[in-house]
C-alpha cells in the first residue's frame, strides 16, 4: 500500500511538472500553441539569396515569435542555432532552396546568416557576416510565418552586409574646407572644416556608402518599419513640419553632391529609389520620425523600447583625487538605437568640426548628421541628450527643429550654460517633444558656482534643474535619464511647489542614485571606474539590459573625453561593460 501511494504522489508531482511547463511556454511563445486538430511536424521553405559574395556555411533557424531583444541575445550565443529561442534549423553550402522542419503548426520567425569563418557564432563587427530574415514589402523587420498543416512555401531570405568604413585614411577639399576620415586608437574620426556646406559635402564624400546604409537600414528599416510609412506619411510630416531646417537645406545638398562625387552607391532596395535631400533631413530628424509614429499614426506595432539614455555628472569634493583633482566627470549612456544589422554600433563616428568661425566641436555621432547628439566645444562646454516621457510633441508646428541640430548650433556659438539658456529661449523655433539636456561645463570657469544642470524641455517650453532639486541632494552631482522633474508640460514652465517624485518604476534614476550613495557611504573618492559602475548600474538596471550601444564620458576641465561601444567581437552587448578608449580634445583634430 505504501508503495502504491509513493508512485501517485510521484505521478501526481509529475503531472504539475508537466503542466507548470506547460504553461511556462504558452506564457512564452504563445503563438507556437495556437495548434490545429492533428497537430504533426511541417515545413517551411524558401529561397534564400545573398548580395554578398562569399563562402562558409548558411544556417536558416525557426525561431519562437520573440521580440527583437531576444534575437540580440541570441547573437550572442557561441552555437545560436542551440539557443533556446531556436525550434528547428538547417543549413545550406551555397544561396538556394531551403527547407525547414518545424515540430508543429504555429507562428515562427524565420533568421539567416553565413558562417564566414566557422565558428558556429554571429559576428557583426565590421560586418563580417551578412545576415537576413522573413519580411514582408511593407513590414522590414522580421514578420511572423504562419505554418499551417499542409506547409508553407515562399518564404524568402535575402542575406545583406552593409558597408564598414575604409580602413585607408581619405580625404577631400572643397572650397576652402574638406575633410579627412581616419582611424585612431581603433575608432573613425571625422575631420570637418570650413563652411556647414563644405563640411557637408566631405562627410558626404568620404561617408557615403555609411549615410547610404543609415537611410535603408536605421532609419527606414528600424525606425519606420515601412516603407510606405515612411514614404506616405514621414516624410510628408518632415516636407510640411520642419520649415526651421530649411537654412540647412543647401548643407544637405552639398552632402548629396559629395555622396555622388565620391561614386556611392545611391540606391536604397526597400524604396526602390535613390538617396534624396528628404532622406538626409530625415536622419536629420531622426526621433521626430518616433514621435511621429507614436502620436499620430498609434500603430499597434510600436518601435521596442526606444531611445532611453542616462546621464552622471559629478564634480568638487566627491573628484578631489590624484585624477580629477575636483574637477567636473560627465558619464552618459545612449541607449536604444539598437537596429539589428548593428549599424548604429559599427558606424559610431567621432566628428571633429572646424568652422571659420565659431567654436571647434567634438561630437560622437553617426554618418549623416550636421548636428550631434553629444558633444562638447573647445570651452569645454557638454551637451547631452535625452528623450523624456510625458510630453506630446507639437505636431502641427511649421518650424520644428532636432535638438541634434540645436545641440550643434549651441556648441557653436555658446561658451557656457548661461549663454546656452539664454541661446535656447531667443532661437524662435520648436522644439521636436520631450527631452532632457545634461549640460555641463568645467569647473574651473567658477570653482564656487554650479557646473552641470538639465534643461527639460519640450515644445512649449523648458525649465533648468539644478543640483539638489531632487535626489542626489547636498553633493555635488546631477542624474538625468528620461522624465521630467521640475518642469511641467502643462504650463510650459518650472512646476509649482515640490518637483515631481521619483517613483519606483523610474529604475536606472534609482540604480545610478543608490551606487552613487553607496561610493559615499564607503568614502570612496568618484573617478573614471566609479562612473563606470554609475554607468553600469544604469545599463544592467530592472528596466531592461543588453541596449548601451555606446557610452561617452566628459571630462570638460581637462578638454578629454572617453568613448566605449558595444563590442561586437566579445559579443558585449552593453557598452559599459566594453573597454573605454580615451582621447584629448586636440588630438582628434591632428
Amino acid at each position: 500500500m505504501g508503495q502504491r501511494n509513493s508512485i501517485l504522489v510521484a505521478a501526481i508531482f509529475a503531472a504539475i511538472i508537466i503542466l507548470i511547463a506547460l504553461v511556462a511556454g504558452i506564457a512564452l511563445y504563445p503563438g507556437i500553441w495556437q495548434l490545429p486538430a492533428g497537430d504533426r511536424e511541417v515545413t517551411i521553405s524558401g529561397n534564400l539569396t545573398s548580395r554578398e559574395t562569399g563562402s562558409g556555411t548558411t544556417y536558416v533557424l525557426a525561431l519562437y515569435p520573440v521580440v527583437l531583444q531576444k534575437i540580440r541575445e541570441m547573437e550572442t550565443e557561441a552555437a545560436p542555432y542551440e539557443s533556446e529561442h531556436v525550434v528547428a534549423y538547417t543549413t545550406l553550402d551555397a544561396p538556394g532552396t531551403y527547407t525547414i522542419t518545424v515540430p508543429r503548426p504555429g507562428e515562427y520567425l524565420i533568421y539567416a546568416w553565413r558562417d564566414t569563418n566557422g565558428d558556429g557564432g554571429i559576428n557583426h563587427e565590421d560586418y563580417q557576416e551578412p545576415i537576413g530574415w522573413y519580411r514582408t514589402d511593407d513590414y522590414l523587420l522580421p514578420a511572423n510565418v504562419r505554418a499551417t498543416g499542409d506547409g508553407v512555401e515562399g518564404i524568402d531570405l535575402e542575406l545583406i552586409a552593409p558597408t564598414p568604413y575604409p580602413e585607408e585614411e581619405r580625404s577631400v577639399s572643397r572650397g576652402g574646407g574638406g575633410g579627412t576620415l581616419k582611424w585612431m586608437k581603433g575608432y573613425p574620426v571625422l575631420q570637418l572644416r570650413g563652411t556647414v556646406e563644405e563640411r557637408a559635402y566631405a562627410q558626404g564624400y568620404l561617408a557615403g556608402p555609411q549615410i547610404r546604409d543609415w537611410v535603408e537600414y536605421v532609419v527606414i528599416e528600424y525606425y519606420a518599419r515601412s516603407p510606405t510609412l515612411y514614404e506616405n506619411n514621414l516624410l510628408p510630416f518632415i516636407r510640411s513640419n520642419f520649415s526651421a531646417n530649411d537654412p540647412y537645406v543647401p548643407a544637405v545638398d552639398e552632402m548629396i553632391r559629395g555622396m555622388q562625387d565620391s561614386g556611392t552607391d545611391m540606391h536604397i532596395d526597400a524604396l526602390d529609389r535613390d538617396v534624396t535631400r528628404d532622406d538626409i533631413v530625415a536622419i536629420n530628424s531622426l526621433y521626430a520620425l518616433m514621435l511621429m509614429r507614436d502620436f499620430v499614426l498609434h500603430e499597434e506595432d510600436a518601435r521596442e523600447g526606444g531611445p532611453m539614455c542616462s546621464n552622471a555628472v559629478v564634480w568638487g569634493n566627491l573628484t578631489e583625487n590624484d585624477e580629477l583633482a575636483g574637477g567636473v566627470i560627465h558619464g552618459k549612456n545612449m541607449d536604444g538605437e539598437n537596429d539589428l544589422r548593428k549599424v548604429t554600433v559599427n558606424t559610431l563616428l567621432i566628428v571633429a568640426t572646424e568652422p571659420p568661425e565659431g567654436k571647434r566641436v567634438v561630437g560622437v555621432d553617426w554618418p549623416g548628421f550636421y548636428g550631434t547628439y553629444n558633444g562638447m566645444n573647445e570651452e569645454g562646454l557638454i551637451l547631452a541628450t535625452h528623450s523624456s516621457t510625458g510630453a506630446d510633441p507639437a505636431l502641427s508646428a511649421t518650424d520644428l527643429l532636432d535638438y541634434s541640430t540645436l545641440y550643434m548650433e549651441t556648441l557653436l556659438h555658446c561658451q557656457n550654460i548661461t549663454e546656452a539658456e539664454t541661446y535656447w529661449k531667443s532661437r524662435e523655433i520648436t522644439r521636436t517633444g520631450g527631452w532632457n539636456t545634461a549640460i555641463s561645463e568645467p569647473r574651473k570657469i567658477d570653482p564656487d558656482g554650479v557646473p552641470s544642470v538639465t534643461f527639460e524641455s519640450d515644445s512649449y517650453g523648458m525649465a533648468v534643474r539644478m543640483p539638489g532639486d531632487i535626489p542626489p541632494t547636498g553633493i555635488p552631482a546631477i542624474l538625468t535619464t528620461n522624465n521630467f522633474y521640475l518642469y511641467d508640460p502643462k504650463t510650459g514652465a518650472a512646476a509649482e511647489g515640490d518637483p515631481a517624485p521619483i517613483l519606483p518604476t523610474h529604475h536606472r534614476y534609482i540604480a545610478m542614485n543608490d551606487t552613487l550613495n553607496g561610493f559615499i557611504h564607503e568614502g570612496r573618492s568618484i573617478g573614471t571606474p566609479e562612473m563606470i559602475e554609475v554607468l553600469q548600474s544604469a545599463s544592467n538596471s530592472t528596466s531592461y539590459s543588453g541596449v548601451t550601444e555606446y557610452s561617452y564620458i566628459g571630462y570638460p576641465d581637462d578638454m578629454s573625453f572617453a568613448v566605449s561601444q558595444e563590442d561586437l567581437e566579445r559579443k558585449i552587448l552593453d557598452a559599459t561593460y566594453a573597454n573605454f578608449t580615451k582621447f584629448s580634445f586636440e588630438e582628434v583634430f591632428r
